[in-house]
C-alpha cells in the first residue's frame, strides 16, 4: 500500500484483470489504502500462515471467474512452500508465478522443490538496480528522520549492515557516503568478498559486527535478528530493517523485552535484567515505508518490467517447471525505451 500501488494495480487490471489483491495487514494503515480500495478490486488479507496453507489459498482462488486462468504476483516468496499443492488443487487454472523481490526469489530457491509451474522474476534485472539503490537511500532517509525526531543526528552513529545483497549494498553505500563508519556482515562468502573489495570492513561473525555499531540495518529477509543477536547489542542501539519484521526477526525474538512506544516512528525495547535498551524503527518493518517508500520515476521502470514478465507467462514463453530470472532482452529494451520517452528530456 504505497504510492506506486495506485498506478500499478490499474495498469495490471487493464492488461490482465485483477482477481484480487493481497495487502499485508500492517500496510492497511497507509494513507493510500482508501484510494486503492476505491478501485473496487476484491481484497484478500495476506499472511505467511494463509499463503502456506494450500487449501485456504485454493479456496480463495476457486472463487474467481472459472473462465479465466490465474497468474500469482508474489512479492516475498509467500507461495514458495505451497505452490505445487495449490496447483494440484486447481488443475489447469494457474499459469505461473511472477516474483518481484530478491527475498522472494531466495525463498523459492531454498524450498528444495521442483515446481510444476513456470516462474519468472524481475528481482535480478539490471533495470532493478536503480530501485535497489534508491530503496537503500530511502531506508537511510527514514532512519535519519526518526533520529532527528528524537533530537539525535545520524552522524553520531556507527553502522552495521546485515546482508550485503541488492538493497543491503545500497544501504551500505549511502551510509558511507554520508560519512557514517559502516561495517558489513553476510553469511555468503561471495557477498563478504564483494563488500571487502568495495572497501568495507567485513565481519564473518555477526556478534563481532554488532559490537562495533550502534545503528543496525538488517537487509537479509532470512530472520537474521534472533535473541542471541539482540543480547549483544550495545545499549541505545537503533535497529531498522528493509523488509517485514517477520522476515528479519525470528519468532519471539522481542518477547523478553518490554516495549515502550515513543512515537509512531519508533519504540524503545528495555531489558530489566541488564538495564539495556534498544530503539526499534517502524515496529521492525521496512523503515522507508514510514515515508511512503517513494523512490521517484525509477519505480515505473521495474513496474514496467513486471508487466512484461507477466506477459511472457501469459504467452507461454516461460517453460513449465522453469525459473526464469530475466525477461527476454527484446522485451526489456521495449520497457526501457517507453520509460525513456516518458521520463527523459529530449
Amino acid at each position: 500500500m504505497v504510492s506506486n500501488t495506485t498506478y500499478f494495480l490499474p495498469a495490471l487490471d487493464r492488461m490482465f484483470g485483477v482477481g484480487f489483491y493481497m495487502p499485508k495487514p500492517k500496510s492497511l494503515s497507509s494513507r493510500y489504502t482508501n484510494l486503492v480500495r476505491s478501485f473496487g478490486f476484491a481484497e484478500q488479507p495476506l499472511s505467511r500462515e494463509w499463503a502456506e496453507n494450500p487449501l485456504q489459498v485454493a479456496n480463495a482462488l476457486s472463487k474467481l471467474d472459472p473462465r479465466r486462468r490465474i497468474i500469482l504476483v508474489d512479492i516475498g516468496g509467500y507461495f514458495a512452500s505451497s505452490l505445487n499443492e495449490i496447483n494440484r488443487l486447481l488443475p489447469g487454472r494457474i499459469i505461473g508465478v511472477m516474483e518481484g523481490t530478491e527475498n522472494g526469489v531466495q525463498k523459492y530457491e531454498a524450498s528444495g522443490l521442483e515446481y510444476d509451474l513456470p516462474l519468472i522474476t524481475v528481482a535480478r534485472s539490471p533495470l532493478k538496480l536503480p530501485e535497489d539503490y534508491l530503496v537503500g537511500a530511502g531506508v537511510v532517509f527514514s532512519v535519519e528522520a526518526t533520529l532527528r525526531e528524537q533530537a539525535q543526528i545520524l552522524q553520531s552513529r556507527s553502522a552495521c549492515v546485515i546482508g550485503y545483497g541488492r538493497v543491503g549494498s545500497g544501504v551500505a553505500e549511502v551510509l558511507r557516503g554520508r560519512g557514517i563508519p559502516t561495517v558489513v556482515h553476510d553469511v555468503s562468502p561471495l557477498a563478504m568478498a564483494e563488500a571487502a573489495a568495495r572497501g568495507f570492513r567485513v565481519y564473518r561473525r555477526l556478534d563481532d559486527a554488532l559490537r562495533q555499531s550502534n545503528l543496525i540495518i538488517s537487509a537479509t529477509g532470512s530472520r537474521a535478528i534472533n535473541p542471541g543477536a539482540l543480547s549483544v547489542l550495545r545499549s541505545g542501539t537503533v535497529v531498522a530493517t528493509v523488509t517485514s519484521s517477520d522476515d528479519e526477526f525470528t519468532p519471539g525474538a522481542l518477547r523478553q523485552y518490554r516495549k515502550v512506544p515513543i512515537s509512531p516512528r519508533v519504540s524503545r525495547f528495555e531489558s530489566d535484567e541488564r538495564r539495556r535498551y534498544f530503539w526499534l524503527v517502524n515496529e521492525g518493518n521496512a523503515a522507508n515505508f514510514l515515508d511512503d517508500a517513494v523512490i521517484g520515476p525509477a519505480i515505473q521502470l521495474i513496474e514496467g518490467e513486471k508487466l512484461a514478465a507477466l506477459k511472457e507467462l501469459a504467452l507461454g514463453v516461460v517453460p513449465r517447471g522453469a525459473f526464469r530470472t530475466e525477461v527476454t532482452l527484446e522485451r526489456r529494451e521495449v520497457v526501457a525505451r517507453v520509460w525513456n520517452e516518458h521520463f527523459l528530456e529530449d
